[in-house]
């Protein structure tokens, strides 16, 4: 017999978060006499974490890379300046301090207690290098269009000063980045190959990595020298599964403690005494994304073509099929958050004869082909099948492209696609959604002057957000009618452990707080 506990937990800033925790106690065994009046054995608490992870990082060098799965390695690897918790509010990591002289200056003081895995010291040297190759073109970095930063200096050994070209609202977002050692990261491009910087990553987070073998696992050990005090695990061991159902096998069979389970399986495994699981809902923004800039084909820079490609899916049953949790959106700013405009949003209903029409009006009566490019994910392989159908109804063929993680997010990045269908995650103001549509500078190449000019003024705002929310009510009526793209869905993320393991879980926490994780 057990007892279901629910704890729910608001987030607020940008949206109220219903996370949904349903737990299982358990007792340990303590010191004392047992039946036979013999002392009992105390067992001593696990002190190691086997983790089942969904798809193997891309890189571990956090310039070159906006992966989720990479990011919740580097977590746990390096620190940032600063960092937003649970509800959203920026917390110190590795400042102490920050001062804003003007609207637009952030002068940040720095611990002085820090050090890099091999023993030397973390300074303002290392923080201006790792926002300086970020900011560099010709390093390549994929935060380079998201960093809203123009200038970054250090006034001292422990004191670094960011200057942005404008007031910039989303500023905080931008100083967020994970701060690389000056003494060991590359700052010239380079491949992340076995036994370069990304691969074998040195930081100054609770962490140390010690073993990654690919596609397999990767060994974290502890960093007794953590500023904070140690982690109480001393191993972490992150295994890739990709297999929905092979996952979930092994995290019933207790070979694994930590797992996001099927999706289908939630309701299940919420019953199931032995495990903990928490449901948290996101900002992650999952569309059907268009290429603006395709090279060798103008065919999606027809507004009538992206239109079509809108009205030609049921998105309703698209999204209740495959994730049952999910819900449908209409633009990139999530429904609920200060910044959404439902009146403003024009939504494309599902229609198969008005996507005929306009298909028709294009020039394309009869029919045209387009790709897509995705991971091979068993959810990705079923939209791939669900949007063929829907497509070939009214002319398109759809190719689908499916590839491991990191193939298909090289390819995303490199602009070499037609449609990719994968998720942006890690934003918390309405510009790190909006900001990624302006001046053709996105991984989609979108570029509409009446649009950029309003999010460029609206970030621009720094204590109106009534007026900031005007002018984003506005893009998002200029956006969706002009079909910047085919908007999918926001997905909640899920989380199931062992009863006996203690984990303070959420989405935007994610796995830094396994430094404070314990067995019981």
């Amino acid at each position: 017999m057990y007892k279901k506990n629910v704890k729910w937990i608001t987030v607020a800033i940008l949206l109220t978060f219903l996370l949904a925790l349903v737990g299982c106690g358990g007792a340990g065994e303590t010191a004392g006499e047992n039946g036979n009046g013999e002392e009992s054995v105390v067992e001593e608490p696990r002190t190691d974490l086997i983790w089942g992870a969904t798809q193997d990082p891309d890189t571990l060098d956090p310039r070159l890379t906006t992966s989720a799965y990479s990011g919740e390695v580097l977590e746990l690897i390096f620190n940032s300046l600063i960092y937003p918790d649970e509800n959203l509010v920026m917390q110190f990591d590795l400042a102490t301090g920050m001062e804003t002289p003007d609207d637009t200056t952030y002068i940040f003081t720095l611990r002085e207690d820090v050090k890099w895995h091999d023993g030397e010291p973390f300074t303002a040297r290392d923080v201006v290098f790792t926002y300086e190759a970020i900011l560099d073109e010709n390093f390549g970095s994929p935060h380079r269009s998201r960093t809203s930063v123009n200038s970054v200096e250090a006034l001292d050994e422990y004191t670094v000063k960011f200057t942005t070209e404008n007031p910039n609202a989303a500023a905080w977002t931008s100083l967020r980045r994970f701060i690389v050692p000056a003494h060991l990261a590359p700052s010239e491009p380079y491949d992340g190959e076995e036994g370069s910087f990304g691969f074998n990553p040195v930081g100054t987070g609770p962490y140390k990595l010690t073993q990654w073998i690919p596609n397999n696992i990767i060994t974290l050990e502890r960093n007794d020298d953590y500023f904070e005090g140690p982690a109480i695990l001393e191993t972490i061991v992150r295994r890739e599964i990709p297999e929905h159902e092979t996952r979930y096998a092994e995290l019933l069979a207790g070979n694994i403690d930590l797992a996001p389970p099927p999706e289908r399986e939630l309701d299940i495994l919420n019953d199931n005494p032995d495990f903990t699981v928490v449901i948290s809902p996101t900002l992650n923004y999952f569309p059907i994304a268009i290429n603006h800039a395709y090279e060798g084909s103008d065919v999606l820079n027809d507004v009538r073509i992206r239109q079509a490609l809108n009205y030609a899916i049921d998105k309703e049953s698209i999204v209740k099929h495959i994730w049952p949790t999910a819900s449908v959106m209409h633009n990139p700013i999530m429904a609920g958050t200060w910044a959404y405009d439902d009146d403003a949003t024009y939504k494309y209903a599902y229609n198969p004869e008005k996507a005929k029409e306009l298909l028709a009006e294009a020039g394309y009566s009869d029919g045209l082909t387009v790709s897509i490019t995705m991971s091979n994910s068993s959810e990705n392989v079923e939209l791939g099948e669900m949007l063929r159908s829907y497509y070939a109804e009214v002319g398109i063929e759809l190719q689908a492209d499916t590839m491991e993680f990191s193939s298909a997010l090289e390819k995303i990045l490199n602009g070499d696609y037609q449609l990719y269908h994968m998720g942006s995650t890690g934003m918390y103001d309405p510009h790190d959604f909006m900001g990624r549509f302006i001046n053709g500078t996105g991984t989609t190449a979108y570029n509409n002057p009446e649009f950029n000019v309003l999010v460029e003024e609206a970030v621009t705002i720094i204590d109106d957000q009534d007026a900031r929310k005007a002018l984003y009510s506005q893009a998002q009526k200029v956006m969706t009618e002009d079909a910047y793209n085919v908007p999918l869905r926001n997905s909640q993320v899920f989380m199931a452990w062992n009863k006996d393991f203690v984990y303070d879980y959420n989405y935007v926490i994610r796995s830094r707080s396994l430094k404070d994780a314990y067995w019981k």
